[in-house]
């Protein structure tokens, strides 16, 4: 049987989702038996349409039900929570977890900039401490409310629940075709920004924080101090961040798609730039312009130009924070709602 385009389409959206719902290594072998019935039920049903179409495919699909519906008669007997509770107990537990992690990780970052944090590592020790015994203890949480829902409420009717079974057409995952194509020439100017700014910091961190500077093109290169000790101490965070980045957009630019992984790779470094720019926030000042005061040639008042100048760099990082920490939210939510093959 012949599928125009939306119906092929919207049918291969369902399988996808289906296959999102599935654990193991027989996923594909499910998925194909499942498009196989389900193109059978079509033969079957409309048996003198030339072409299927994308409304038929929508009939038979509200009758089949919700991806992770189909998806949970092909799972395995699980304990604590049975088939029908368990594609609920696996969302709410992705979106509490996240929420949990989400108000963790704000509070270390504040604490870190107003508190009086003085060694970062035993602070960051902490703060994974901090999240592990959040997870664990949400997670546990759920699972036992969960557990009870199944043991108390078996045979009986639970509209929440038998809402997730229902069919949705918004609720499909987008093909991988439109969700996942990367911008080469994006990531191409990533990459060299990021060989760039690797470059330069390994050069700030070889000189201890001087920059070179001429005071004519005849007159031997010379140094002056621009970056203070307490910017220092924090390059090698700066340079392993970019690393990670750096090999990231290298593997979008090979495989030319995003993935689950480098989703929440990203998510995870973004996470990791926001504690590093609280921390450096609260390690003001940054930069110092007092050694240009030597130089000569200049009545400026070069400590008063440091102060602002470091105003607008504690005011800048502030502004990224909470841009960065919208947008991490932002890419959460969307890989617990649609999450990438």
């Amino acid at each position: 049987m012949k599928l125009n385009k939306e119906a092929r389409e919207l049918l291969d959206r369902y399988l996808l989702g289906v296959k999102r719902e599935l654990p193991g290594k027989q996923r594909e072998d499910i998925a194909a038996e499942i498009e196989s019935y389900l193109l059978d039920l079509l033969e079957e049903r409309f048996p003198k349409s030339k072409e299927t179409t994308a409304a038929q495919v929508k009939e038979i699909l509200q009758e089949m039900g919700a991806p992770r519906k189909v998806a949970a008669q092909y799972s395995s007997q699980r304990y604590l929570v049975g088939p029908r509770l368990f594609p609920a107990y696996i969302l709410v537990l992705k979106i509490v977890l996240a929420a949990v992690i989400g108000a963790l990780t704000l509070s270390f970052i504040i604490n870190s900039v107003i508190g009086n944090t003085s060694n970062i590592w035993l602070a960051v020790l902490e703060y994974l401490g901090t999240i592990w015994n959040g997870a664990l203890s949400t997670g546990g949480s759920i699972t036992l409310i969960f557990a009870l829902i199944e043991h108390f409420g078996e045979g009986k009717e639970i509209k929440e629940i038998d809402e997730l079974q229902e069919f949705n057409l918004p609720n499909l995952p987008e093909l991988p075709a439109e969700e996942k194509e990367t911008g080469k020439i994006g990531l191409s100017i990533e990459i060299v920004l990021g060989v760039i700014g690797i470059a330069f910091f390994t050069y700030i961190n070889s000189t201890g924080g001087r920059v070179p500077y001429f005071l004519n093109p005849q007159t031997e290169m010379k140094h002056v101090r621009f970056f203070t000790d307490s910017f220092l101490r924090y390059v090698p965070l700066i340079l392993a961040l970019a690393g990670l980045d750096l090999t990231r957009d290298g593997m979008l630019l090979v495989q030319g798609y995003h993935s689950s992984l480098t989703n929440w790779w990203h998510i995870c470094t973004q996470s990791a730039h926001v504690v590093l720019m609280g921390f450096m926030i609260k390690s003001m000042p940054l930069i110092s312009l007092n050694g240009f005061q030597s130089i000569g040639g200049t009545d400026l008042d070069f400590t008063h130009l440091g102060s602002l100048a470091n105003t607008g760099i504690a005011i800048g990082m502030a502004v990224g924070i909470v841009g960065t920490a919208i947008e991490i939210i932002r890419k959460v939510i969307r890989e617990i709602r649609s999450p990438s093959a």
